[in-house]
């Protein structure tokens, strides 16, 4: 499955009572995302408001999205996520969701 994965390489500001943006990029991290099309060179990245200003009060960030080939849902959420373990309730305590009493009587016998 493919998604894409954000690389955020700049913030900035908006000029003040314009509509502006200003934002500065270091030169290393732009040419880093240069792609090829159709025999010239692009660099495609987005801009987009934060929802709070930073310490240095940037209003904007800057990403490159990069699509690239992960693992599926089903495969990460098995490597991800410890398996839970289930307790059976002993009988004759109160179980927190029910507050409860169980009364059935656990034989020795196996059910197979």
């Amino acid at each position: 499955m493919k998604t894409f994965v954000k690389k955020y390489i700049a913030k900035g500001k908006q000029v003040k009572d314009l509509q502006i943006v200003k934002i500065s990029i270091r030169i290393e991290d732009v040419l880093q995302h240069a792609h090829e099309y159709k025999g010239e060179q692009f660099i495609t990245f987005e801009v987009a408001k934060l929802q709070n200003p930073d310490s240095f009060g940037n209003d904007y960030t800057v990403y490159v999205n990069k699509l690239v080939e992960s693992e599926t849902a089903v495969e990460k959420s098995q490597v991800n996520e410890p398996k839970k373990e289930i307790k059976a309730a002993k009988p004759g305590k109160k179980t927190a969701k029910s507050g409860k009493k169980t009364t059935e009587k656990q034989s020795d016998e196996l059910p197979f």
